[in-house]
């Protein structure tokens, strides 16, 4: 009976210790970039708006927005043509309105108003870690966001890009935590704005 409960917990062991990674994933992008990726594009002066939505998907979602605003930033400033401005010309031109009220219309006219050529809207609806706990003795980690990004031309209107994509990467074993999600975060923007359709 001992020999048989140590093979049993030997295979078990085993099978935890191999530290199975589980990715999952999607992305559904539209708009010009589909066809024409935005990495090379001259997107003039872009005004990035980002921001975390509270829940328990995204606890400390201030904190959360300065990260993925500074993502969001570096990504397009290094793979397209742009020169960031500060978004206060384009809050002023909404006026009372604000901004993750207003629609594409209004975010471009209040974009152009301010002088801008480009409007970049990051709303992130998931960006969280967990610790995964059971018996027998088993744990794990998981890092998961969600997100959708539209890019506008202040001009015309035109969306240039509206991608929703989201990515979940644990599993027993493994050891993942905030700068994970943050690095997994910035290479999907990567990904995304080369054209890349499917989040890897």
């Amino acid at each position: 009976m001992k020999t048989l409960l140590l093979l049993f917990l030997a295979g078990l062991l085993a099978l935890y210790s191999s530290g199975c990674a589980t990715v999952k994933k999607g992305s559904d992008v539209t708009g010009l970039a589909r066809t024409s990726p935005l990495s090379g594009r001259d997107l003039g002066r872009l005004i990035i708006l980002a921001r975390v939505v509270k829940g328990e998907n995204a606890p400390n979602a201030a904190e959360k927005e300065v990260t993925v605003q500074a993502a969001a930033t570096a990504v397009l400033t290094s793979l397209a043509t742009a020169v960031p401005v500060s978004r206060d010309g384009l809050l002023a031109a909404l006026g009372e309105r604000s901004w993750p009220d207003a629609g594409d219309m209004e975010l471009a006219a209040a974009a152009r108003a301010s002088g801008a050529d480009t409007v970049a809207v990051l709303t992130v609806t998931e960006y969280v870690g967990k610790l995964q706990i059971g018996l027998p003795t088993l744990w794990g980690t998981e890092t998961a966001f969600r997100y959708q990004l539209r890019v506008l031309d202040a001009a015309t209107g035109t969306l240039l890009l509206d991608a929703n994509r989201f990515r979940l990467r644990g599993g027993p074993f493994l050891c993942r935590g905030l700068d994970d999600l943050n690095a997994d975060f910035q290479n999907d923007l990567i990904e995304l704005v080369r054209g890349d359709a499917a989040a890897s």
